[in-house]
C-alpha cells in the first residue's frame, strides 16, 4: 500500500517534468536587410514646347514654333538656358494679271483681254528667334531657407522681323532673390544694370543703338492640383539715358499634364517697345480723274484727290512708328524631363 501511494507522486512529478515549459529557445538572430540608399536628386530639368500649324488650298498657312527651357542646379547656384523660336509663311491673296502690250486712254478700263491667274508662294510673314542664358549664384540664406539672396550674371540675344529688329543683345548682372523656392510653388526676383546693343532695319535718329540700362525680372511658378501648372515671367529693360525707352516681355503659361513627360500647354506672351522701330511705308494717294470739256485726251485732264477708291497713286515713300504691343498666342504640346 505505501509503495503504490509513493509511486503515484512520482509518476506525477515525472509528468509535470515531461510537460513543464522550459525557457524560450531563441531562433538564431537574421541579418538585418540594408534599407536602400535614397536616389540623388536630379539636378537638371528639360521643358520643350513644340506647335505647328499648316494650311493648303484657299489659304497658305505654315506656322511652326519651339521653344526650350533647360535648368540646371549646382550646390550653390542655378544655370538657365532659354530658347524661343517662332515662324510664319503666308501667302498673298491670288489675282488675275492682264496681258502685256495693251494700250488704253487715262479714265477709260480696257476690254476683250485675256488674263493669267496669279498665285503667290510663301514668304516669310513673322520671324522672330530669341535665346537666353543666366546663371543664379547665391549669396547668403536664413535658416529657414524661405529667402535666398542671389547675385545673377547672363546675356540674350534676339531677332524679330516683324518688329524691326535685326539684332538685339543684352548683357546683364545683378542681385535677386528667390522668395519662395518648393516644388509646387516658386517665386524669383532679380534686378541689376544691363547692356544692350541694337540694330534695326532703319536707322532711328533718336534713339541710341547702345545704352546703359536698369533690368528687373520676375519668375513664378504654382502648381494647381496634381496636374495643372500657372507660370508667369515678367521682365522690364529701360534705357538709364532716356528713360522713354524700354522694353516689357510678359508671358503667361497654363499646362495640363497628360502623363509624366507630356502635357498640353497654353500661352500668351505680350511683347511691349515705348519707342518701336520706324518702318517704311508708302505715301496713297487716291484721285479721280476730272475732264472740263468732257473730250478725253485733249490735255485739259487733272486729277482731284478723294478720301477712298478712284485710281491709286503712290507718291513716295516714308517712315513711320512700328505698333508698340505685339501678342503671340499659343497652343502647344510640352515635354518635360
Amino acid at each position: 500500500m505505501i509503495r503504490r501511494l509513493l509511486v503515484i507522486p512520482l509518476l506525477a512529478f515525472a509528468c509535470g517534468l515531461l510537460h513543464a515549459e522550459g525557457p524560450p529557445v531563441t531562433p538564431p538572430a537574421t541579418p538585418a536587410t540594408p534599407a536602400p540608399a535614397p536616389e540623388p536628386a536630379r539636378r537638371w530639368t528639360n521643358s520643350t514646347e513644340f506647335s505647328l500649324v499648316y494650311t493648303a488650298g484657299n489659304s497658305d498657312v505654315q506656322t511652326l514654333g519651339l521653344k526650350n527651357t533647360f535648368e540646371y542646379k549646382a550646390d550653390h547656384g542655378k544655370s538657365r538656358l532659354k530658347m524661343d523660336g517662332l515662324r510664319s509663311d503666308t501667302a498673298d491673296d491670288p489675282f488675275l494679271l492682264v496681258e502685256s502690250g495693251i494700250q488704253f486712254e487715262p479714265g477709260t478700263v480696257p476690254t476683250n483681254f485675256a488674263t493669267t491667274e496669279v498665285r503667290p508662294e510663301t514668304e516669310p510673314d513673322v520671324a522672330r528667334f530669341f535665346a537666353e542664358g543666366r546663371y543664379d549664384g547665391d549669396l547668403r540664406h536664413d535658416g529657414n531657407r524661405k529667402r535666398k539672396a542671389t547675385w545673377n550674371a547672363g546675356a540674350s540675344w534676339e531677332t524679330n522681323d516683324d518688329a524691326g529688329i535685326v539684332s538685339r543683345t543684352i548683357a546683364f548682372a545683378g542681385l535677386g532673390h528667390d522668395w519662395l523656392d518648393r516644388d509646387d510653388r516658386k517665386f524669383r526676383t532679380t534686378y541689376g544694370l544691363s547692356f544692350t546693343d541694337r540694330i534695326e532695319e532703319i536707322f532711328d535718329p533718336e534713339k541710341e543703338e547702345r545704352f546703359a540700362g536698369v533690368r528687373l525680372t520676375t519668375d513664378f511658378m504654382d502648381k494647381w492640383g496634381a496636374s495643372t501648372q500657372y507660370d508667369c515671367d515678367f521682365t522690364f529693360n529701360v534705357s538709364i539715358a532716356d528713360t522713354n525707352d524700354y522694353n516689357i516681355d510678359l508671358t503667361q503659361g497654363l499646362s495640363v499634364n497628360m502623363s509624366n513627360h507630356l502635357a498640353l500647354k497654353v500661352s500668351l506672351q505680350l511683347l511691349y517697345a515705348a519707342e518701336p522701330a520706324l518702318e517704311e511705308v508708302d505715301v496713297v494717294v487716291h484721285v479721280q480723274l476730272i475732264d472740263p470739256d468732257g473730250i478725253p485726251g485733249n490735255g485739259d485732264e487733272i486729277f482731284e484727290t478723294i478720301p477712298s477708291g478712284g485710281i491709286e497713286i503712290t507718291l513716295g515713300e516714308d517712315n513711320i512708328r512700328k505698333e508698340q504691343l505685339d501678342s503671340i498666342f499659343r497652343t502647344s504640346l510640352q515635354i518635360t524631363f
